[in-house]
């Protein structure tokens, strides 16, 4: 009888080990190291010019939270260490900013770090939904990315070219929480015969969207639930990323990346949703 309560203590203590194990991965180790998530776009309607060229998405830095500069700096200097042709910013500079707006050291802060990323074709933004809590709060995001040098894309359509003429295009839409989606706007020139890629900060928005004219959807906003554990998925699902909230999805005709983002929310903590940076490589197939 002994011997069985020593068994059962035992085993016992050992799962408390390895959960007590994976918590701390989770709290000390996953929330600084950022996976690059490496993705492959093919298609015929990718020009050969564009052979090879790198998009990265970047999404929810929450740097108002647990992200500082150390932490931050170590992740930009991953993705520039990539070198990529295209960044894209997908949202959610700072966290909770309408109860504690950023210091002009913490903006500043901010301000050199994006500005250091090095992208040759053009670095671009959208807007999540704690970037549109009020209007100082955007004018101050919006600021920030402008002395960074991105380009906002709110509801736009910009053409990606390199040395010739043919293009791709990157679609922008606002925040379907927050924001002010105008679909119709954004997708008055799309050219059916052209890659095009949609960048947005809540993957669910597709629902909404003319999947036949979208190639590529790529979006953040869900963290990836921060905890997700497997067979199960994330714990937390937020409005805005409950459909899709984690990984890569075939929609219709659309392959949608829901990237788990950068920083973290409420807990310092990540587990099996690591930091993540999106990054596509085109190929112009035959």
């Amino acid at each position: 009888m002994l011997k069985r309560l020593l068994k059962f203590l035992l085993f016992l203590l050992t799962i408390a080990m390895i959960i007590a194990g994976f918590l701390a991965y989770g709290m000390f180790v996953s929330v600084e190291r950022v996976n690059l998530n490496y993705q492959s776009a093919a298609s015929s309607k990718i020009p050969k010019s564009l052979n090879n060229v790198q998009i990265a998405f970047i999404s929810d830095i929450d740097y108002n939270a647990y992200m500082d500069k150390t932490r931050l700096s170590k992740m930009m200097k991953r993705l520039n260490d990539a070198h990529p042709d295209v960044i894209i910013f997908g949202g959610d500079l700072f966290y909770a900013p309408e109860k504690q707006m950023p210091d002009e050291t913490k903006q500043q802060e901010v301000t050199e770090i994006l500005k250091k990323l090095d992208a040759p074709l053009g670095k671009f933004a959208v807007l999540g939904e704690q970037d549109l809590m009020n209007a100082d709060i955007k004018n101050m995001v919006s600021s920030i990315l402008y002395n960074s040098d991105f380009e906002m894309i709110t509801n736009q359509l910009v053409r990606i070219r390199k040395g010739a003429n043919a293009s791709i295009s990157l679609i922008g839409l606002d925040s379907m929480i927050g924001g002010q989606p105008d679909i119709s706007k954004a997708f008055q020139n799309v050219n059916a015969n052209e890659f095009n890629m949609v960048f947005t900060h809540c993957p669910d928005l597709i629902a909404q969207l003319p999947t036949n004219n979208i190639n590529v959807m790529v979006a953040g906003h869900s963290h990836g639930g921060q905890i997700a554990l497997p067979l199960l998925g994330p714990l937390h699902k937020m409005s805005g990323a409950e459909a899709y909230n984690k990984g890569t999805y075939k929609v219709q005709q659309t392959t949608l990346s829901v990237s788990n983002g950068l920083g973290t929310r409420d807990t310092d903590v990540r587990l099996f949703a690591p930091p993540e940076i999106i990054i596509y490589r085109l190929a112009a197939a035959k």
